[in-house]
């Protein structure tokens, strides 16, 4: 069994040596830059924990982290439908970096415990990734997952369960924005990172979250990213939403940036709803 985990550690080693490096010069009186370096890959499975994280700033943010299980490279491995969110950075607030994924996706209070099932619905891209992976792991051709028909507490639970993974395609910590002209920089500047990380996962969908009217070609830089290092995506509606390499039998979601507030939950679910019915050769070749 290939181990993902394990060379997607290697590859961030690299990466972080290379970051560093690269910007002493940048910030000379800096001596822990690698702290504003954001590690991702494969979703953490393991126990909840307890973190306070104390900025700078003196404000001090309580939440409930993942830990590693040890058992996501399996999990990973033997996954029916692997399915990958490209994101843009992460927004640390002008601090250091944490860890993509220990990400839980909790309410930010020691007094819900991680048990209780309180989804951060006040951070709108926690909650658009959570409703967006249930809605797309639980459409059938038989049936999309409407958006009324399920709870905060029904997606949580059933993404707890659920392997994944997520790469910022910055990774380079950020604010609240991360403006076109700056994501494509970092995309240039680290596409042989990039490409190396993307590849190794191995992923069979891309939620690209990243979409611009004002963006050429797929109308995603993300996507354009994946069609520049040996994809082949073509999109099969007219809305753009769901793109299909049909070599290698991927999906691509043209998607917005997950903190935004207008997310279209309906009309992603329903373009991949009417994919699966066009194309039912994709749902049945990912069967174990």
């Amino acid at each position: 069994m290939k181990n993902y985990v394990a060379e997607n550690e290697r590859i961030l080693k690299e990466w972080r040596n290379a970051y560093v490096n690269n910007n002493q010069s940048k910030y000379p009186d800096c001596t822990n830059l690698h702290e504003y370096f954001t590690p991702d890959g494969i979703m953490f499975k393991g126990e909840f924990l307890p973190d306070r994280r104390n900025y700078s700033d003196g404000k001090s943010v309580f939440r409930w982290k993942r830990n590693c299980s040890g058992e996501e490279n399996t999990l990973w491995a033997n996954a029916p439908m692997r399915v990958l969110y490209l994101t843009k950075d992460q927004n640390s607030y002008g601090d250091v970096a944490w860890d993509v994924r220990s990400e839980s996706f909790r309410y930010r209070d020691e007094n819900y415990k991680p048990d209780e099932m309180w989804l951060d619905t006040g951070v709108a891209f926690y909650r658009n990734l959570v409703y967006s992976l249930y809605g797309i792991l639980k459409t059938t051709i038989d049936q999309p997952q409407d958006y009324n028909n399920f709870t905060d507490k029904d997606a949580l639970s059933f993404v707890d369960k659920q392997i994944f993974a997520r790469i910022n395609c910055k990774k380079e910590v950020g604010n609240d924005k991360c403006p076109d002209d700056v994501l494509l920089d970092a995309i240039n500047r680290d596409k042989s990172f990039l490409e190396r990380q993307i590849n190794n996962l191995d992923a069979d969908i891309f939620i690209c979250c990243g979409y611009s009217q004002s963006i050429l070609d797929t109308g995603n830089r993300i996507l354009n990213l994946l069609n520049s290092i040996g994809y082949h995506f073509k999109p099969q509606d007219e809305e753009k939403w769901i793109f299909y390499d049909l070599d290698k039998n991927k999906v691509a979601i043209n998607s917005y940036h997950l903190s935004y507030l207008r997310f279209d939950y309906v009309g992603m679910i329903s373009a991949y709803h009417e994919f699966l019915k066009k194309h039912p050769a994709f749902t049945e070749s990912h069967r174990k």
